[in-house]
């Protein structure tokens, strides 16, 4: 942590209000019967502090603070029938809170925000039925009094319920207050952020959420423990009343009206707990009817608290003064033009070595016998199809397969990795990024990445200041991850993997989403850090780029490898092009007659997600009776045109006609079933919701059923959850057919499943075409669109790089190179434009 001025007026300004509160109060000018009711609200304002922080950067809504509340002040009582010192009162409080706490905080990181909740409900239950029933501590109901407590310090006595307690009280929560400062620019406090926000990728930079939820509990424990032994010298007298479960509640309640984790609203909050009975007194009401109300008010017109709301005009006229950059920021002019280019692997030693790795997830198995050597001075490119294994190998290396059974051996740097745990993966020299740019969404661009440290030190802030400017960030380090665009996030989650330069980098997807100014640049920096000696291990699907940037390129399908080689070698492999192309031995022929009428026609469609670019000026146009394939790599924008196709997305840019009225059905990749449903029941809530019911759905549902192979017509009343892959396939798109579409769009049918079970799914889809029925097939092989296809438009980063129909030879070497590259040479373009007029004429 970095002490500067700003930070130290910041942290002196609860013990300055403290001091001329005190003043205040010895002077006079508060009345004697109001200085308990001061005293009161700072204690309050420790216990909503405590409750207020945990909430707000661990993500833990405790109901159980009360317990730890009366553990204080029990604790004090205790002390003084037993001529405890006041020292060691509060130093056996705050151990017990802060051991309880830590328990409460590891077992709860394991559980859902509800299941916490519940768990601290049950801890505060027992506490306070062991404070009624150990009556010879607690006096049980009856209570017991706090006589006073002697400094072992030389400090004098504090006799309970003395106006020494009440001093002690507001000084207490000031330096509490003053203490609070400090931690929120700690490094404590964006890791206990960046484990809430997204503990999946915490753990890629060495945060174990399981470890800060207990921390982060064991001080909120141990701080409301210290306000219950401040409490006890505050009142003189304990009993069991003042910690009740409504007072759980209540205090939840304060923390929401001053502002879930700030500073200054635990101080709102403790105000308005103390005088909240004066308040119900003046209005006439009881107090939790009084306490719903300002609730309510507060979540419906100031849902951030009432510190964060006034606050508002003083940050917008911040942004107004400091100079804010425009969206789109460029990297600094020296990294735009100083040349990167790709330098030999060389012999350098082995950094990585796989045999025979295998991951599965009970009987599906996502990794197969992976083997794969990487030297300490080479890039590594990993192809492969979607659902091929590569994301399952890049978490078999980073310690992120969850449930999955990982087997094999794999050494880095000469250790053992498999049975390393993932946060210990980064201190080994591994840094990660991911496929969407997964950032703490809670904290700036600058502490991303300084969360990577858990003591920040000057010169820490100097080294990330110096990586984010490398990256082109430097103007936006202030700013949260979610004002800024798709490309400026990917830079972010690459600058976090870069800290504290790693030995392997290993990059999922690094240049999804970016254009192709952004692709370059991030394919200059990877070069770069090849030339500085880190080793990268990288996979994409976007081939050229990729390529560009590689020394070796591995390639998967279905979980194992089958081909390994250079970048300008390896497409050259029959294996690796069938995984991307697929054959087309055997398959069902469309229909040969096709209608002429336009049943769905797209002009310059355009979509984006954010900053990411998903479709550019699309024009389609679906005829009556045609087999329409979309055929296109993970990632080229298939998904997105499914939906725009469907009606259930509304395009940013271009226009969508219908010729008619025409009804769309979608069968979505990955099925999308109620697994807790039978198959009848998801038959029959697709027909509700298009609004088909009693004679017409049972007419609906037996003409569809009968669609279905025996095997599936025979159980009806089964679980779809029971069902395996092909066939969960089949009744997705039987779910899309009881609604009688006009156009029928399913969405990867053979994602997933073994090649009968595809031949199965497509023969049946194949009859529907010949049936009459519009079909619009989106699907990654090229070689199966160009099988059962009337025509076959190829998408390629969101572009309609080739369209054409299948029988038409010179389209297929056109289709061919647009999957792959999307753009050719001018000679192969005006080809590949002839051609398209000619299949369309």
């Amino acid at each position: 942590m970095v002490f500067n001025r700003s930070l130290l007026a910041r942290a002196a300004l609860g013990p300055a209000a403290g001091a001329v509160l005190m003043a205040f109060m010895a002077s006079g000018a508060i009345p004697a019967y109001q200085m308990y009711s001061v005293g009161l609200a700072a204690v309050y304002t420790i216990v909503v502090l405590s409750v207020g922080l945990l909430a707000g950067w661990s993500g833990i809504w405790s109901v159980g603070h009360p317990a730890f509340f009366a553990i204080g002040a029990y604790f004090a009582a205790y002390g003084s029938g037993h001529d405890w010192p006041l020292e060691a009162v509060v130093l056996g409080a705050v151990a017990t809170g802060a051991v309880l706490g830590a328990f409460l905080g590891y077992a709860g990181a394991r559980f859902s925000v509800l299941y916490i909740a519940l768990l601290t409900l049950a801890f505060t239950t027992v506490t306070l039925e062991l404070i009624n029933r150990w009556s010879s501590v607690t006096g049980g109901d009856q209570g017991v009094p706090v006589v006073q407590l002697r400094s072992a310090l030389g400090f004098g006595t504090l006799l309970g319920g003395g106006t020494e307690a009440q001093y002690l009280a507001v000084g207490a929560a000031a330096v509490v207050l003053a203490l609070a400062v400090p931690a929120a620019a700690s490094g404590l406090r964006m890791r206990l952020v960046a484990a809430k926000s997204h503990p999946l990728a915490a753990r890629t930079i060495g945060i174990a959420p399981e470890a800060q939820s207990s921390l982060s509990f064991a001080v909120s424990a141990a701080c409301t423990c210290f306000a219950g032994v401040l409490l006890g010298l505050l009142t003189g007298f304990v009993s069991p009343d003042p910690f009740s479960l409504t007072f759980g509640i209540s205090l939840i309640a304060a923390c929401v009206l001053g502002g879930v984790g700030t500073i200054l609203g635990a101080a709102a909050g403790g105000i308005y707990l103390t005088w909240n009975p004066s308040l119900s007194s003046a209005v006439g009401m009881p107090q939790p009817v009084v306490q719903g109300l300002v609730l309510i008010a507060v979540l419906l017109f100031l849902p951030g608290g009432v510190v964060p709301f006034l606050a508002k005009p003083a940050r917008s006229l911040l942004r107004r003064v400091q100079r804010r950059p425009d969206a789109e920021v460029p990297l600094p002019a020296d990294e735009l033009t100083k040349p990167a280019p790709l330098g030999p692997s060389g012999d350098g030693p082995v950094l990585l070595h796989l045999e025979h790795v295998s991951v599965s997830y009970g009987g599906l198995k996502a990794l197969e016998d992976a083997s794969l050597s990487l030297r300490q001075n080479e890039i590594l490119a990993v192809i492969g199809p979607n659902g091929a294994g590569k994301t399952t190998l890049l978490n078999a290396l980073s310690g992120l397969t969850g449930n999955g059974r990982v087997s094999g051996s794999a050494e880095f740097a000469g250790r053992p990795l498999l049975k390393a745990r993932a946060t210990a993966r980064r201190r080994l020299g591994i840094g990660r990024t991911f496929q969407h740019a997964e950032v703490f969404s809670e904290l700036t661009v600058a502490e991303n990445v300084l969360c990577t440290r858990r003591r920040i030190t000057a010169g820490d802030r100097a080294e990330v200041a110096r990586l984010l400017h490398s990256v082109g960030l430097a103007d936006v380090a202030d700013r949260r991850p979610g004002e800024l665009p798709f490309g400026l996030q990917k830079r972010l989650d690459l600058a976090r993997a870069m800290a504290e330069n790693p030995k392997l980098l290993i990059l999922d997807e690094p240049f999804g989403g970016l254009d192709a100014g952004e692709r370059a640049l991030l394919a200059r920096h990877i070069r770069r850090l090849h030339a500085e000696g880190t080793a990268v291990v990288v996979i994409d699907h976007v081939l050229d780029d990729l390529f560009s940037v590689a020394h070796r390129v591995l390639a998967f399908d279905f979980g194992r490898t089958i081909g390994e080689g250079t970048p300008d070698t390896v497409l050259q492999d029959p294996k690796v092009r069938s995984s991307y192309l697929g054959t087309v031995e055997g398959r069902t022929r469309p229909p040969t007659q096709a209608g002429e009428r336009s049943m769905i026609r797209l002009h310059g469609v355009g979509h984006t997600y954010g900053g990411v670019v998903a479709l550019r000026d699309v024009d389609l146009d679906v005829r009556q009776g045609v087999v329409l394939g979309i055929a296109g790599a993970n990632g080229a924008g298939k998904s997105t045109l499914a939906g725009i196709l469907h009606g259930s997305l509304e395009p940013a840019r271009g226009d969508r006609e219908s010729g008619g009225a025409v009804r769309t059905s979608l069968a979505p990749e990955g099925r999308a079933l109620f697994k807790t449903l039978s198959l009848r029941e998801n038959l029959e809530v697709a027909a509700y919701g298009a609004g088909i019911t009693g004679a017409p759905l049972r007419e609906r549902l037996e003409e569809t059923v009968q669609w279905l192979p025996a095997r599936l017509r025979d159980r009806l009343s089964a679980s779809a959850g029971g069902l395996s892959g092909g066939e969960q396939q089949m009744l997705a798109i039987a779910r899309a057919l009881i609604v009688a579409p006009d156009v029928l769009i399913v969405d990867e049918p053979a994602l997933g499943l073994a090649p009968a079970l595809v031949d199965e799914v497509y023969d049946r889809l194949a009859r529907l075409a010949h049936d009459g029925l519009t079909v619009v097939l989106l699907e990654q092989l090229l070689s199966r669109a160009m099988s059962v296809c009337h025509e076959v438009a190829v998408l390629h980063e969101g572009v309609v790089a080739a369209q054409g129909r299948p029988g038409d030879p010179e389209f297929a070497a056109l289709a061919e190179a647009a999957y792959f590259s999307g753009g050719l040479d001018p000679a192969t373009t005006t080809a590949a434009a002839n051609a398209r007029t000619s299949s369309v004429n």
